[in-house]
């Protein structure tokens, strides 16, 4: 992979001061602490590096997105998604929720729907507008803690071939891409959408059964076809792109979209 900025060390940074940081609030959910970013104003050190690295790697630009504030009733809106994951799909979900430490709003007149990414480990950004109900929000943590947990395989498993650079990477064309400005995706970016896609497939036909309606069924069946046009494409450059662990993690993702390991949606995924 190409050079990276020193996620670890910010993270234990903001971990060392998040009283100073505005971590005020937190919720407790199967003996994990999930921290909410409740006043991005304070002027700690730490907290300016936090926010130099979401304007470094996430920032649609100044005026397009800030960092938002917690407020209680958004706290209490997480705590209700999270419950709401864990009552969807236990097994599934408690795995997820292990990989992530912090929740961020954001907000403003570009901010992205959620995002995460690996310069900031175990942080879940959300919009204000993606927390006004449980469902809504459920659907974005499940999204971004899957992202998480595929950071943390990256950093402790071979997912990719040693000399994988995703500047210079193989590239697929996402058919639902195809207007896009972004209409070609290197090989990472791919797979990290497949490990989404197949995750959300199982979150919305569980929705389903439990009565989510006529939504959740065609979000589980979009997410279907995303997932195997992914895992197609991806396993055509798998050879020369992914590591042992990565081909391992292509093959067992393949499997589990096929239903030949272990029953969706409630199948079980590696920590």
């Amino acid at each position: 992979m190409a050079a990276r900025a020193d996620p670890l060390h910010a993270g234990a940074t903001l971990a060392a001061t998040e009283e100073r940081a505005g971590i005020h609030q937190g919720i407790k959910v199967s003996g994990h602490r999930l921290n909410l970013l409740s006043d991005p104003a304070l002027p700690a050190a730490s907290h300016r590096q936090f926010e130099a690295l979401f304007r470094r790697h996430l920032s649609a630009g100044e005026n397009a997105d800030h960092l938002a504030g917690c407020t209680v009733e958004e706290s209490a809106m997480v705590r209700a998604a999270v419950e709401l994951m864990l009552t969807t799909a236990p097994e599934l979900c408690s795995g997820l929720v292990r990989h992530a430490r912090y929740i961020v709003a954001v907000d403003g007149p570009d901010a992205f729907d959620s995002a995460s990414t690996q310069e900031i480990p175990g942080t879940a950004f959300v919009a204000l507008r993606c927390m006004r109900t449980p469902e809504r929000l459920a659907e974005a943590l499940v999204h971004e803690f899957v992202h998480l947990r595929l950071y943390d395989l990256q950093t402790t498993r071979s997912i990719f071939a040693p000399a994988y650079d995703t500047e210079s990477a193989p590239t697929v064309a996402p058919e639902w891409h195809r207007d896009s400005k972004v209409s070609r995706w290197p090989v990472d970016r791919a797979l990290a959408a497949a490990h989404v896609y197949v995750h959300l497939a199982a979150w919305f036909e569980q929705r389903a059964v439990d009565g989510g309606g006529p939504d959740a069924e065609q979000s589980a069946e979009t997410a279907v076809l995303r997932a195997a046009s992914l895992l197609d494409k991806v396993a055509r450059h798998a050879q020369g792109c992914l590591g042992p662990a990565g081909q391992d993690f292509l093959r067992w993702l393949t499997q589990v979209h096929e239903g030949k390991v272990g029953p969706r949606p409630r199948e079980r995924v590696p920590s």
